[in-house]
């Protein structure tokens, strides 16, 4: 059957879930004329089993604004194209209360159909922020603001061997509901169909530091005079690398390349305005599903050994390594304590354990709790960012520190990345390991954490390890860089 609205062949299936958003968009509309102002429309079907990072790169040529999240270990994958929603909170005030009550308000008006035996309750919004409120952006980072909510047009939730599709979008008292429909049923035929063919990695990279390693380690021994004189206890320093190609940069191959190597990490890519940034962290912040808490403290680090049994020493000499237990130890500290503040039975483990990744191996403490009512995940993306992991102790003077010294624009890199759903639930990962990219160059973000045991030429070799990761998934290697 062709309907002729659509322009294209549809199942009786496609049609039954087009009269379902026909009659959510009725309602909405309705209720948008009572408030005056738009209301969000959401629809949630169960669809056959995908990948969502072929969505993700078929929709490279429909829409500036993509987003793909991917934690391998828990098997659940997501990509959302488009932005039917969006936020950026005002310059002044709390960004994270901000962001909340904006997301609080939307859902609490919008008409979201979705069967609630699936695992995703609807719509989500993808969140991203800047590191530092206080640091005037770059031009590198002129299309990722203070912060950000987009809730995806269009988004697909793989969860084990459940595939759910999700199509959303404002609707006022003029807005026509067959439109919304036909809409989706048009991405849904042009899109969701399509295999997922990476294509290879550039031959051509050329490599850029953007700061003299000389440099960068003067300013680490800059931070150890002031470690060692009681100003500070702990500040992270970060540097950037630049690629260049002649050939474009395939964001979705370096996506498929980072969840097969790096399976215990949260693979997450913010696309806008034609750069992506991405990556492969390591690390959560904070993930909330049902009143549960789960933060992680990750801090202290050592590289692979080409062994097991060199393996095996690094990771011993890192778990006895005074300085780096030293700085582990602040890291857990602050997220116990911040979290006390708005949950019960704040629980951690008294000694660390290592989580090793591909190319690095790092102290790793679960934190576990449970929050109280009348508090949300974006209280605890507030509260806990940023962490002495990726900003320093005191808290303050560290980031002044590091805003006066570092010579860098974070932009979004160190910072919180993830999503929240319709009940309040999410997840947020720290943007560590990661890099944006445009269409022939990308900038590699990697940092270390300075104490005043440290030694600069080992923190300038600790960088390298990290950015590793990110050099691989790009077609260049660590012998390139300084």
């Amino acid at each position: 059957m062709t309907n002729p609205l659509i322009g294209v062949r549809v199942t009786t299936a496609t049609l039954r879930e087009v009269a379902r958003m026909e009659a959510a968009a009725e309602i909405a509309r309705q209720r948008a004329r009572a408030l005056g102002r738009p209301v969000l429309v959401s629809v949630t079907t169960r669809v056959g089993l995908r990948d969502p990072l072929a969505l993700f790169a078929r929709g490279a040529g429909v829409t500036h604004n993509r987003f793909f999240w991917s934690t391998p270990a828990a098997d659940v994958e997501l990509t959302g194209l488009g932005a039917a929603w969006s936020f950026t909170p005002a310059p002044s005030g709390n960004r994270f209360a901000a962001s909340a009550a904006a997301w609080r308000q939307l859902v609490s008006e919008a008409v979201i159909d979705v069967d609630p035996n699936l695992p995703v309750p609807g719509p989500l919004a993808v969140a991203g922020f800047r590191f530092d409120p206080d640091q005037p952006p770059s031009e590198l980072w002129r299309d990722y603001p203070l912060g950000l909510l987009v809730v995806p047009r269009l988004l697909i939730v793989r969860h084990g061997d459940v595939t759910t599709l999700t199509v959303s979008g404002m609707v006022d008292e003029r807005s026509s509901t067959l439109a919304l429909g036909a809409a989706a049923a048009r991405r849904l035929q042009a899109l969701i169909g399509l295999p997922f063919r990476p294509q290879r990695l550039p031959t051509d990279v050329q490599v850029d530091v953007s700061l003299d390693p000389e440099e960068w380690k003067a300013i680490v021994a800059d931070a150890i005079t002031d470690l060692r004189a009681g100003r500070l206890e702990k500040v992270v320093l970060a540097r950037a690398v630049r690629l260049r190609s002649s050939e474009p940069f395939d964001t979705a191959a370096t996506l498929d390349m980072l969840r097969k190597h790096y399976p215990h990490t949260f693979v997450f890519a913010v696309a806008r305005g034609g750069r992506t940034f991405l990556g492969a962290s390591p690390e959560r912040l904070v993930a909330l599903r049902n009143g549960a808490v789960t933060a992680s403290a990750l801090a202290g680090s050592a590289p692979r050994g080409k062994t097991p049994e060199a393996d095996h020493a690094f990771a011993e000499a890192l778990l006895q390594s005074t300085k780096d237990r030293t700085e582990h130890a602040f890291v857990v500290q602050m997220i116990c304590s911040a979290l006390t503040e708005y949950c019960d039975q704040v629980c951690a483990p008294e000694s660390p354990t290592v989580m090793q990744v591909r190319n690095v191996q790092h102290l790793f403490t679960p934190i576990t709790a449970h929050i109280r009512p009348g508090y949300d995940i974006f209280d605890l993306v507030g509260r806990l960012h940023p962490t002495p992991a990726v900003g320093g102790k005191p808290g303050p003077a560290a980031l002044a520190w590091i805003r006066e010294r570092e010579r860098l624009d974070r932009g979004w890199y160190a910072a919180p990345v993830g999503w929240v759903d319709a009940r309040g639930d999410g997840e947020f990962a720290v943007a560590l390991r990661s890099a944006l990219i445009g269409r022939h160059e990308a900038t590699l973000f990697a940092g270390c954490g300075i104490v005043a045991a440290s030694e600069p030429e080992r923190e300038l070799t600790e960088t390298r390890i990290k950015l590793r990761a990110m050099l691989e998934a790009l077609g260049a290697s660590e012998e390139m860089i300084g």
